[in-house]
């Protein structure tokens, strides 16, 4: 028994840790979230991707999201709804979407950010829109960080921001 209680106590120590440590948002998950806040509106139209299972329980929001020309695919017909999104797709997608409603989306200025080489050349005004209007937070040392994946808290955040 005494050799137990150590391991009980280093346990209890380590699940809260573990616990915190928040999961990437898929693909999948960031379309279901932009589609639920749009108000789950109808599919007009089929989803265009090959990698998308027809009974996804998402296949609606992705069906949408397509139908407004939010997403694109990640080319040669898929999707890749499980690969976690990074900062720079969540922008796009925004974007995109804010042009829909009819939201200015022209390129704001911004400070300069110590990463603007690792910006890919189709998502770089929609990265620089979506710091720049405050959608999307910068992360430590003055960076976009572009290939980094969001969280569900800042996810929500995200969409808290983007109601206003």
């Amino acid at each position: 028994m005494r050799q137990l209680i150590p391991a009980l106590l280093l346990l209890t120590l380590l699940v809260p840790a573990a616990a915190a440590v928040e999961v990437p948002v898929t693909r999948a998950q960031f379309v279901s979230a932009l589609w639920s806040w749009a108000g789950s509106p109808p599919c007009a139209g089929g989803q265009p991707f090959s990698d998308v299972p027809q009974t996804a329980p998402w296949l609606s929001a992705l069906c949408w999201a397509a139908g407004e020309g939010l997403v694109r695919g990640t080319g040669g017909l898929l999707f890749t709804p499980d690969r976690p999104i990074t900062r720079e797709e969540a922008a796009i997608l925004l974007r995109r979407y804010a042009a829909r409603l009819g939201r200015d989306v022209s390129f704001p200025e911004i400070a300069r950010c110590n990463d603007f080489e690792d910006i890919s050349p189709w998502a770089d005004d929609s990265l620089y829109w979506a710091t720049g209007t405050g959608l999307i937070g910068w992360s430590e040392g003055g960076r976009l960080d572009p290939q980094g994946t969001l969280t569900q808290a800042q996810l929500d955040a995200i969409l808290t921001s983007f109601s206003q």
